[in-house]
């Protein structure tokens, strides 16, 4: 038992002060602390020194510690000390997709997108011959800086202490095969909401047949067959003897990397592309199916229909659609027989005729319609977190509170609601779509005939040829117009702080060119940076001396103070702000923010300098989206 009662308010090492309570699991105690040093927010897991975990747990923690990826939540300190195991981790804040799936799955690109990220990190473990051993959408979390990371890493099998992990119903697996069935699992999960994975997710379990998981295109139209196949091949690899299994995190990983990769090859003709399983490989390959083709349901027997050009090579008649048996691997014609494959008048079966033809898909929208249905609404939501199954998720929405950025995912930068246009969404969006394409149509016809006026009245002013010198001739010679200035680097700037960095692993998330992601200040007690500096920002280097006349800054939260700082004309890179020239400022300024010079200056390095910060999750924050430069 612990020497002395731990409880909210109590330090340990001398440095971390418990806050708040977050979870409690078969007394394995989660907290929200703070980081006396550092002034910022981390978490605590605490355990007496007599519960059976507690030497178990110290050496998870310094497993978890060996390895390095910007997807786990790192941990910073572990010890044993006054009658208590404890281990700290940084403090991450975003939802869990286990919280996200409570609306509804995610768009394909999303849930590929999500499930790439957590498989480059298990990728990464393993060849460290390190396994999560939880790999659950509870331990799964988006950030609201829009990045993936995974909790628990090796912590939280140890605290679950189970003896064995298996699939319900299913044999006992390995640590390092069950993170590569749930990295499968979490794919099929994302795209249809049901957990097919091992126990302890508190999503609905994925509907079975013979003890086997259905495919996520028996449970949800729409679901695109490099994806299916990734599930079966990993899910279901022995019903399949044409399909080669997928034994690795870094296959997953690859194939998934490969889904993602260019979307253009067909987003022009607005359409998946035909994908069949190669028999001899077992991967999906893409087929270049040339100019659109029509889609027919498959006859009795098939199980899907196959897009296919207006001519197949290898039939008897032009024009006959071939339908494609996935699970089978066999196609059918009207010239089947021709092919041993039955068909034959002789053999007394007949051969299907083509049947009627689907009517035209609807036209894709050109403007990207409302938020879909996975674009989580950035209210609030709370839920208590009770047992183990739910451990994961308290611990991945911190103090359970956490939110999605409004675009994120790996398509931020396509639209200000994060839509994912050309993936599966209802039909009411493709009907709002068809809105659009009117509205855009009707706008077009006004900016012709606009077009048509404008010539139209410069034509018949050609022939004045009066010597009225023009406005410009008159005024004399004008401004040059302003223009953006390349940046060539951006670095933290925390002179004041010891150590002297700020997440500068996050600066250039502040020139990406995407407001969804931002480089963001460590979490401090107080506005003021918790009265420990005058100010912590960004530096940046021009390249060389240039003429500065604006600076634009995007910000998440408000309100928040910043002076624009400026390093004489011929100076040296500043480690400080004595020498600098303050020349502009905003007080308790909002999200967008404009600095302008009351005159240019020349310079090569400014500050962005942040002196009183927004509050944020668990105290106050800065965060700097984007920083534009301007002549």
């Amino acid at each position: 038992m612990a020497e002395h009662p731990i409880g909210p308010g109590s330090v340990l090492a001398a440095r971390f002060r418990l806050e708040d309570l977050l979870d409690d699991t078969d007394g394995a105690r989660f907290w929200r602390a703070t980081d006396l040093t550092l002034a910022r927010n981390v978490t605590v897991h605490v355990i007496s020194t007599d519960d059976r975990r507690a030497d178990a747990l110290l050496a998870a923690a310094r497993t978890s510690a060996t390895v390095s990826d910007g997807h786990l939540l790192r941990v910073l300190d572990a010890a044993a000390e006054d009658g208590v195991v404890y281990v700290v981790n940084e403090w991450g804040s975003g939802m869990s997709l286990d919280r996200m799936l409570e609306e509804g799955p995610l768009s394909p690109r999303r849930a590929a997108w999500v499930v790439k990220e957590v498989a480059e990190a298990i990728s990464t473990a393993h060849r460290h011959g390190i396994a999560h051993g939880r790999l659950l959408p509870e331990n799964v979390m988006v950030t609201e800086a829009g990045s993936v990371k995974l909790i628990g890493f090796v912590i939280d099998a140890v605290l679950c202490g189970r003896e064995s992990i298996r699939i319900t119903g299913g044999p006992a697996l390995g640590e390092h095969e069950a993170d590569v069935v749930n990295l499968a699992a979490l794919l099929y999960a994302a795209l249809v909401g049901r957990w097919p994975g091992t126990e302890g997710s508190s999503v609905p379990p994925a509907p079975t047949e013979h003890g086997h998981a259905l495919r996520p295109r028996q449970v949800r139209a729409g679901i695109p067959r490099p994806l299916d196949a990734i599930c079966e091949r990993v899910l279901n690899p022995n019903p399949h003897g044409h399909m080669l299994p997928i034994e690795t995190a870094h296959e997953i990983y690859a194939a998934l990397s490969d889904y993602i990769g260019d979307p253009a090859a067909f987003a022009a003709v607005g359409q998946e592309p035909t994908t069949v399983l190669d028999v001899a490989t077992g991967a999906a390959v893409l087929e270049d199916s040339g100019p659109p083709t029509q889609l027919h349901p498959a006859p009795s027997g098939a199980k899907h229909a196959r897009d296919v050009p207006a001519e197949d090579p290898d039939s008897t008649q032009a024009g006959v659609p071939v339908f494609y048996d996935e699970d089978s691997g066999v196609g059918w014609t009207q010239g089947a027989q021709r092919r041993g494959l039955g068909g034959d008048e002789s053999s007394g079966r007949r051969t299907p005729p083509p049947p009627p033809e689907l009517p035209e898909p609807e036209p894709k929208p050109l403007f990207a319609p409302g938020p879909p249905r996975d674009s989580v609404s950035s209210a609030p939501r709370r839920r208590v977190a009770s047992g183990a199954a739910t451990a994961g998720a308290a611990r991945g929405a911190g103090p359970r509170n956490g939110s999605l950025p409004p675009t994120w995912g790996p398509d931020a930068d396509r639209g200000s609601d994060g839509s994912d246009t050309g993936e599966l969404s209802g039909t009411d969006d493709r009907r709002r779509g068809g809105g659009w394409l009117r509205v855009a149509a009707a706008i077009a016809g006004v900016v012709v005939l606009v077009v048509a006026v404008v010539l139209a009245f410069n034509l018949g002013r050609g022939s004045d040829t009066s010597e009225t010198p023009t406005a410009q001739q008159s005024q004399g010679p004008t401004k040059a117009p302003s223009r953006v200035l390349d940046i060539a680097n951006v670095s933290d700037f925390d002179p004041e702080g010891n150590p002297s960095d700020e997440n500068p692993d996050l600066v250039p998330l502040a020139t990406d060119g995407q407001p969804s992601t931002a480089w963001q200040t460590l979490t401090y007690s107080r506005p003021n940076l918790g009265g420990l500096k005058s100010g912590v920002g960004l530096l940046v280097d021009l390249g060389g001396a240039k003429q500065v006349s604006r600076v634009d800054l995007t910000l998440i939260g408000a309100p928040t103070s910043v002076k624009l700082l400026a390093a004489p004309k011929g100076a040296g890179e500043p480690t400080g702000t004595a020498g600098l020239d303050t020349v502009a400022s905003r007080q308790d300024a909002g999200t967008k923010v404009q600095l302008r010079l009351d005159k240019p200056v020349t310079t090569r390095y400014l500050v962005v300098w942040l002196t009183s910060l927004p509050p944020a999750d668990g105290g106050y924050k800065g965060q700097v989206a984007e920083v534009s430069v301007r002549s």
